[in-house]
Parts: C-alpha cells; structure tokens; sequence
C-alpha cells in the first residue's frame, strides 16, 4: 500500500500528502520485518531504533493528513514526544528490560502522535463533502484503536514473556484488527483520491484554460440542468463580445490579446451574482445565464458589465477596450432559440456602434465611440 501510495504521488502527480504517507505504511514495514527475524535478546537490544521506526510512521501519517486537510501537523511536539518515547524505550531495553512495558509506551506515543493533528482535522467541518468525512473518521477511527491498544497491553498483556506474546490471543486479535484498519484507511483514502482526481478531470473538460470560465460544452451542460431544475424561474440569456479585439491582436501580440480575455473574464464574473453562469463562447466572445425576475435586472447587470469593461485599464499596457452585448429571455426553456437570438441582438449592437447593449425589444442602449 505504501508502495502504491508513492507511485501515484511520483508517477501521476498526485498530492503531495500520498508520499508521506506512503512512508507512514513502508517505514513501520521494515520495523516488522526485522522483528521477524530477531531473538528475544536482539529485540531488547535494537528496540530503539524498531521503535523510532515505528514512531517516525506515526508522524509522518499524521503529517500527510495535516497536508491533505491543509492543517497544523505539531510537528515540533511530536518530535518531542518521539525523543521521550526512544529514551524510556531505551531504559526499558537496557536497564530494566520490560518487554510489556516497551510495548506500552510505543503503542501510547504512536497513538499520541497521531492524535496532536486531530484538533486542526475537524476545527472547521461543514463543508466536506461524505467520502472525505469517512476517511476522517477512519483515521479518528485509528487513533482510537492504537489508544485501545494500549489499555489492552495494560490491562491483558502486562508482564508477558516474549514466547507466550506470540501465542496470546488478545496479541493476534490486535495483529488481525492493525492489518484490517490500515487496509481499510488505504482503500477509502485511494477511493477518495481516484473520486477526486475524476472530479478534477471533468472540471478541466469543462473549463476554458485560459479564463477559467467555463467553455461552451460546460455552459451548455450547466445550463440545460439548471433550466430542468426550477422551470419557473425567469432567466436570461446575455451575449458579450469585445469590440475590434482583432486589432489588439494585431497591434500588441496575442500575449496581451490573452491577458485581456483573462481581465475581462474576471471583470464579468465579479458584476454579477454566484449563482448565474459565466462561460466563454469563443474567442472573444463570453456569454452569461442570469436568473433574475425581469429585463430590467437582467439589462441592469449588463450595463453593469459594460460601464466596469469600458473604465478599466487592462494589461500592462493599460490598454481601453469597449464590449458589445446581446440579451434575450430564454422563453419555455428553449435554449438553443435563445442563443440564436441573444447573438443576432450582439451583432445589431455592433452594427449599431458598438460599446451598447441589443435588447428584446429592438430598442438600443448606446454609449457608441465612434
């Protein structure tokens, strides 16, 4: 699983919490497998560095889930308590050699390790969404269990010989549960990742990458599931296209032409409310869903959009530009009729000056420049 977790992180690009906790699942792995092969005397002489094995996987667990919730890992105090823990757990090997009383401590320290980051994870909770609060609870899941672990060390275990340990059933039933719960955190969590990394990949199919907005193919399809979800409401249908952008191409390179599409990307998003849909058609061209009560509104915004487009200074050039806006009622949801007409009105615009806004109605708004 570690393994798997590297792979993706190097291989794929996927976040950067994957790698360590992919090291949170290896490190401890050769900390078993040397176990494997040592004597009881072997054991108590390296159980130190075992441990600190063991404990620098607990950190870097709870660190990769600080990193993936962009949390306070505290990192400083689990140092701290991982020094503390290697000094009691040499004390223990060296001086009085307590095989239950090692296990004891390592079992609270790495619980305690994973613990410090708990706090940060569910500070601020209401918007995840239900695959990410199961992995939540399942590493809160884990650190409960590790604590549990512990009081069955105390309470069942306390004083066993290191021949009896491996036979004890309330030592396999802890093997089995340990093997069960890290096999479980690792598939919700790569379940999650792969949820995620699908979500991203369609948000990307239907964003334009250079404005962010979303393209043609994302309006449409947020749009028709918009018009199906409350066919009551009014909405309207707005057109925007930048006046003589070809010359701006021409005169200043596409590098500016691209920066001013970006600007003025951002210059429609922010006039108008979250809940209505900005996509970019086209080229220069943009177009807006507006759920608003009339045409009043609807033009309201437009002009909005027009008057903030015509007094910025965009690029570094500080270069003016003028926009031309179509706006059409999208009537018994017709959609497609709408963007017909929204873009005839555009063009009337133009044809009529531009820097104005092509109405229902016929009738013309104009702020004309030339």
């Amino acid at each position: 699983m570690g393994s798997l977790f590297l792979i993706c992180h190097y291989f794929y690009q996927a976040p950067k919490y994957l790698f360590w906790l992919g090291l949170g699942y290896i490190v401890p792995s050769f900390s078993v497998a040397a176990q494997s092969f040592m004597s009881n005397t072997e054991l108590a002489l390296y159980s130190p560095v075992l441990g600190g094995l063991y404990l620098f996987g607990a950190w870097a667990s709870a660190y990769a889930m600080a990193l993936r919730k962009k949390a306070h890992a505290h990192s400083f105090w689990c140092f701290g308590l991982i020094a503390i823990a290697l000094l009691l757990l040499s004390y223990f090997s060296y001086v009085d050699n307590q095989l239950w009383i090692r296990m004891l401590i390592l079992n609270f320290a790495i619980a305690t390790v994973e613990s410090l980051v708990l706090f940060s994870i569910f500070r601020h909770y209401q918007d995840v969404d239900i695959f990410n609060k199961i992995v939540d609870f399942s590493y809160l899941f884990i650190v409960i269990y590790t604590f549990t672990r512990s009081l069955i060390i105390y309470l069942f275990l306390s004083n066993i010989e290191a021949d009896v340990l491996v036979t004890s059933v309330w030592w396999l039933i802890m093997l089995a549960a340990s093997i069960f719960f890290s096999m479980w955190f690792a598939i919700i969590l790569l379940g999650t990742l792969v949820r995620d990394i699908i979500h991203k990949l369609n948000d990307e199919r239907l964003k334009d990458p250079l404005t962010h907005l979303l393209n043609r193919r994302g309006f449409y399809e947020r749009a028709k599931l918009i018009l199906s979800r409350i066919p009551e409401q009014s909405y309207f249908l707005l057109m925007c296209d930048i006046d003589h952008f070809k010359q701006i191409n021409d005169q200043y390179g596409h590098l500016i032409g691209d920066c001013i599409l970006q600007q003025v990307g951002e210059i429609i998003r922010g006039n108008v409310p979250d809940q209505d849909l900005v996509g970019r058609f086209g080229g220069e061209e943009f177009i807006l869903l507006l759920q608003v009560q009339d045409q009043y509104q609807a033009y309201a915004i437009a002009e909005r959009i027009r008057v903030s487009i015509e007094g910025s200074q965009l690029s570094v050039s500080k270069i003016s530009v003028t926009a031309s806006f179509g706006l059409a009622q999208i009537i018994e949801q017709d959609f497609v009729r709408a963007i017909g007409v929204a873009d005839q009105l555009l063009y009337s615009a133009k044809r009529s000056g531009r820097n104005c806004i092509g109405l229902d109605s016929s009738n013309m708004i104009s702020t004309a420049l030339n």
